[in-house]
């Protein structure tokens, strides 16, 4: 009966079958065949989408998910993308012209720009960027940038721009009313600002905010110096960094008050002795 084997040679067991494909595999003349092939584009396009449909099923995602989410692997995998080499390798990457342009368009999509949106209004979000901006290396490197020419030239015509002037002022329109606001309830119990001294609320742009201790006094304050403060800032800054730190809740005493121009103007005099002559007086 007829084997199929041709005379002369003997059917070869798995064991040497196996042990002759190593032997062939290993000749460079083949791995250089096999390299060369490979390298092709109609073979790496093919490769791609074979490897790119297998990981599209459904039951492939469900158990690649389920292994990432094996502890172990989680750390693993956290100590693997700590590694210099391995963050070296992941700039170079990003850095090529093809990656980066790719990454743009991601990132102008309706759908990721909305998730960053929401993402970066979470309280853990906001502090990591408050401390990353708050490193001396950080604040100096902005500050060199914000220096050059050409960037100083970018800010100005993007000011300059109609939408982003109606944008400006409305944001320091609202950060003055929600500070004037703030002091008025805490020190007069109003929900309208108003000065603490003569109870004077017609128009919000006769008040001002004072600074209790005095303006270059305040520069001493431990507290306030803890946070940064600087008797330098106009209002609007000085206004948004009341904000960013919780009206200065925390803190153990009022630095600030609402005052009326005249009543500011009359504490400052020095024969009042940093008092308003109208304080404790009734309105």
């Amino acid at each position: 009966m007829p084997t199929g084997i041709p005379k002369g040679k003997t059917k070869l067991s798995d064991e040497e079958r196996k042990t002759k494909n190593n032997e062939y595999n290993s000749r460079p003349e083949v791995k250089a065949r096999k390299k060369e092939h490979e390298q092709r584009p109609e073979v790496k396009a093919r490769e791609k989408a074979r490897k790119q449909k297998y990981s599209d099923r459904p039951e492939v995602k469900a158990r690649e998910k389920l292994y990432r989410n094996i502890p172990e692997n989680k750390a693993r995998e956290k100590a693997r993308k700590q590694r210099p080499e391995y963050k070296a390798k992941q700039k170079e990457y990003r850095n090529k012209p093809d990656v980066r342009a790719k990454i743009r368009e991601y990132e102008q999509t309706p759908e990721v720009k909305a998730r960053e949106k929401t993402r970066n209004q979470t309280p853990e979000r906001k502090a990591m960027r408050k401390k990353y901006s708050e490193r001396p290396e950080v604040k100096a490197r902005a500050k060199v940038n914000y220096q050059k020419p050409e960037n100083k030239l970018k800010e100005k015509i993007k000011n300059a721009l109609p939408e982003n002037k109606a944008k400006m002022k409305n944001t320091r329109d609202t950060t003055r009313w929600n500070v004037l606001q703030h002091y008025s309830k805490l020190h007069s119990n109003s929900d309208i600002p108003c000065c603490r001294c003569c109870g004077s609320n017609g128009n919000i742009d006769f008040l001002s905010l004072d600074h209790i201790s005095g303006k270059q006094e305040m520069n001493a304050e431990p507290e306030l110096v803890k946070l940064n403060y600087s008797s330098k800032w106009n209002t609007h800054v000085l206004s948004r960094w009341i904000i960013e730190n919780d009206y200065l809740l925390d803190l153990k005493k009022d630095y600030f008050q609402i005052l009326c121009h005249n009543c500011n103007f009359a504490k400052g005099m020095l024969k009042n002795n940093n008092e308003c002559p109208m304080k404790n007086k009734p309105h």
